[in-house]
């Protein structure tokens, strides 16, 4: 109950300003873009659980895996690899579901665009993504097309201050959900996702 009611309400529950116009103003669960991961979680968790296939790809950033502390099950933390500060650039909330579908996604995905737009301000709207996904233990591989068995569900908002916040649904095929491997990945699982970005890393992103 604690993580529907989070998700149906989670605009008012991490932030506070209810007429934000930068990324910097949005918060999940009181962290976010700007501040230092070491106020949220010890320098040795942050390093020990740092995403090895997915920072040798980022190579000027470092992402790290942690475990959530509330609403959310795992955090995603992206941070400069030589930023002693750990300054988060880039922050993903993740809630593991079960027996996802895409009606479940959709509506998810319609509610929160809906309170987002009427909280946020300066913000731009993009139309509803579909992703096909091919999975593989070391890697995620998106490319535009709905008829994979896996797939990915997207909507996406651009601050004028060129940050962006992402919300995704993964809904993974049985095959995908049950693999057992030594390396375990959070993207094999049904995930609902919301994504903040700085100006910087999404830059980065984009041309990397």
């Amino acid at each position: 109950m604690k993580k529907i009611l989070g998700l149906v309400f989670f605009c008012f529950l991490f932030n506070s300003n209810a007429f934000a116009k930068s990324i910097k103003e949005f918060k999940i669960e009181s962290i976010g873009i700007g501040d230092s991961a070491l106020n949220y979680f010890n320098e040795s968790e942050i390093e020990d659980s740092e995403l090895d296939w997915f920072n040798y790809s980022y190579k000027e950033y470092s992402t790290s895996l942690v475990p959530g502390k509330g609403i959310y099950d795992w955090f995603k933390i992206s941070y400069k690899s030589n930023d002693e500060n750990f300054t988060i650039v880039g922050l993903v909330g993740i809630v593991i579901k079960k027996d996802y579908d895409d009606d479940q996604c959709n509506k998810e995905l319609d509610n929160s665009s809906l309170s987002i737009s009427k909280i946020f301000k300066n913000i731009k709207a993009r139309k509803k993504q579909f992703f096909k996904v091919d999975y593989n233990p070391r890697k995620i591989f998106q490319e535009p097309d709905p008829s994979g068995k896996s797939n990915v569900i997207s909507v996406s908002f651009d601050f004028k201050d060129e940050g962006k916040i992402i919300l995704s649904c993964y809904n993974m095929d049985n095959v995908t959900n049950s693999i057992d491997s030594p390396i375990k990945d959070i993207n094999q699982f049904d995930t609902f996702r919301i994504d903040i970005r700085s100006e910087v890393f999404k830059n980065y992103l984009k041309n990397n």
